[in-house]
Formats: structure tokens, C-alpha cells, sequence
């Protein structure tokens, strides 16, 4: 099986950001911070290869922090979300799927934006 990733962006130091790389190695998932350059790249590219090099991305930041569970097992998933509810680690969160996989993560962001506002507007969880 393949190695599990999470796909990690922040626009800003986040303060939960030790909690999520202590979560991770203790899980066994590699955790990859993404830059803004990756915000355009599909997601499936990010999973598979090295982090971008420092270059400004052509589109604005995202304006909150993003999680992406790739690769994870059901029981690897369940675990990773409840560690993360204890934790307290509240952002928007998806997880990596065939239909979403050629996404960028501005488009993963903007489609979890639109369904969180199709909710009431309810914080991610």
C-alpha cells in the first residue's frame, strides 16, 4: 500500500501545527506542507512528488488553513479524525478521491467553501 500523506496548507503559522506533525509520526503519515505555488498544481501530483520551490503563486492564498488525507485506510482515517478532534485541530478537511484527485487545492477549497455555506455556514470541524 501505498505511503499515507496529508497535503498540509496554511496561510499563516498555524498553532496547531506541532499537534499535526506529532499526530502524523506518531501514525506513520507523512505530512507535506504545501506552499502557495502547490494551491494550483492537481492534488494527485502532489501527493506523488516533492514540494515546489518557493515561487509566487500566480493566484491569491487561501484565506484559512486545509487538510488533505490521502491515501489513508479506513482505520487509519477513523483514527487520524480523532486524533485531530482531540487535538483540537479545527479547519476545512477533505480527503483525496478518484473524482477530486485532478482538483487543484483552490479548487478543493472553493467546493468545501460552497458546501460548508450550504450547511448554515457551520465551522469545519
Amino acid at each position: 500500500m501505498p505511503t499515507p500523506v496529508i497535503l498540509f496548507y496554511s496561510p499563516t503559522p498555524a498553532p496547531y501545527g506541532s499537534k499535526l506533525l506529532q499526530l502524523c509520526a506518531v501514525q506513520g503519515i507523512r505530512l507535506r506542507t504545501m506552499a502557495p505555488a502547490d494551491l494550483d498544481r492537481s492534488l494527485s501530483s502532489l501527493v506523488q512528488s516533492s514540494p515546489s520551490p518557493e515561487i509566487p503563486s500566480p493566484g491569491e492564498p487561501l484565506p484559512e488553513p486545509l487538510l488533505i488525507l490521502c491515501r489513508l485506510s479506513d482505520r487509519q482515517l477513523d483514527r487520524a479524525l480523532l486524533s485531530m478532534r482531540q487535538a483540537q485541530i479545527r479547519c476545512l478537511k477533505a480527503v483525496l478521491t478518484p473524482s477530486n484527485a485532478v482538483w487543484t487545492p483552490r479548487t478543493l477549497y472553493g467546493e468545501l467553501v460552497r458546501e460548508r455555506s450550504q450547511l448554515g455556514g457551520a465551522h469545519a470541524q
